[in-house]
C-alpha cells in the first residue's frame, strides 16, 4: 500500500491544523449506540498492527543499531518496493535465519 503522504508532510499538515479542522459532537447528541461505536473504534485505533505471532497476542519487538550505510540502503529499498522499512528488515532477517 502506498502512503498518502510522507511523515514530514503529515507533520507539516498537523502543524497547520486547528480545532476547527476536527468534527465535534455535543455530548447530548450521542446515544448509547454512538458511545459504544466510539469506544469500539477508539480501541481499534489503539491496537496497532495485527500480531505476527497469533491473534490477540503482542509480537515481540527488536531494537538495534545499524550503520548509516545500512539504514540508507534499507530506506532506499523500502521506497523502491513501496513497503515499510520494518517489513523489509523483517523479511531480510527471516530469510537470513532460514538459511542458517
Amino acid at each position: 500500500m502506498e502512503p498518502r503522504m510522507t511523515p514530514a508532510q503529515a507533520l507539516k499538515t498537523l502543524e497547520t491544523m486547528t480545532d476547527a479542522d476536527f468534527e465535534t459532537v455535543e455530548a447530548t447528541d450521542l446515544n448509547d449506540a454512538d458511545i459504544d461505536e466510539l469506544i469500539t473504534n477508539g480501541r481499534r485505533a489503539w491496537t496497532g498492527r495485527p500480531s505476527l505471532t497469533a491473534p490477540g497476542t503482542r509480537s515481540p519487538r527488536l531494537n538495534f543499531r545499524v550503520s548509516q550505510t545500512v539504514k540508507d540502503k534499507l530506506t532506499q529499498t523500502a521506497q523502491q518496493q513501496r513497503r515499510r522499512e520494518s517489513d523489509v528488515a523483517r523479511e531480510a532477517l527471516e530469510r537470513y535465519l532460514q538459511a542458517t
